[in-house]
């Protein structure tokens, strides 16, 4: 085996060497007013695109399993490609679909055991939640508990009737975690917990929530009573009345 031979080093005088020329930057000029505007309306686009499939998701249009087309979309909507992309990755992102090979983009279909580990995750952070809550309430948690419950009341009323559409998705998720006040809580909730809404819609329309309409007001009173022990047991009765309307029955 011959030795790798050294690079040899110039070791010659180099004063006397004319120095290289100085690199000048130059500025590229700013994109043009329009240019910026058609940026802005793609993003706009994409924004708005991604909020109505995750609605189509949360509310059943799309089912767990089903391939969302972007073909189908352009139809739907005009957009090109670009919009179309930008938004499924962003459902992606969110954990409500997935990219599988050859298959596209299929909204996120999970095992029971899968289910039942997720929704165990859920309880511990809803159950904390719901104790944090309890223990810093305010006024201003009990003035908004108000409109919450007539907001879930018509809800519920119009699931009752028609077993349409949930005009209160996350509603009772989202005024929890402002009332636990904790932002790292609300951090981890939104990256893990929105996948969980597909379900929790799918089992309220399966039981036209009788039950859980019960259990929400539970939850929301205990919490404006400031009662910890009684928050705590309606977060884990709720949950486990959901794997029952979703004829799951699973160990939370």
């Amino acid at each position: 085996m011959t030795a790798m031979s050294r690079p040899k080093i110039d070791t010659s005088d180099t004063k006397d060497q004319p120095r290289p020329a100085r690199r000048v930057s130059v500025r590229r000029p700013a994109a043009p007013p329009e240019a910026v505007a058609r940026d802005d309306e793609r993003f706009s686009r994409t924004g708005w695109l991604a909020g109505v499939l995750r609605a189509r998701i949360l509310d059943g249009t799309y089912r767990p399993g089903e391939r969302i087309r972007e073909i189908q979309l352009r139809n739907e909507f005009g957009f090109s490609n670009g919009p179309i992309r930008e938004a499924l990755q962003a459902i992606v992102a969110d954990g409500l679909a997935e990219r599988a090979p050859w298959h596209g983009v299929r909204v996120k279909s999970l095992s029971e055991e899968e289910l039942i580990e997720l929704f165990q995750v859920r309880l511990a952070l809803l159950e904390y939640a719901a104790e944090l809550a309890a223990r810093r309430v305010s006024e201003k948690t009990i003035a908004s508990a108000r409109s919450l419950k007539r907001d879930l009341d018509l809800g519920f009323e119009q699931i009752e009737r028609s077993g349409g559409h949930l005009s209160f998705n996350g509603a009772l998720s989202r005024w929890l975690l402002a009332a636990a006040g904790n932002n790292a809580l609300r951090g981890t909730w939104e990256k893990t917990m929105h996948q969980t809404l597909i379900y929790v819609n799918a089992s309220l329309k399966r039981s036209h929530g009788r039950k859980s309409r019960l259990l929400c007001n539970k939850l929301i009173d205990s919490i404006c009573a400031g009662d910890v022990p009684t928050a705590r047991q309606a977060a884990r009765e709720l949950t486990a009345q959901t794997l029952v309307d979703l004829g799951i029955r699973g160990q939370l």
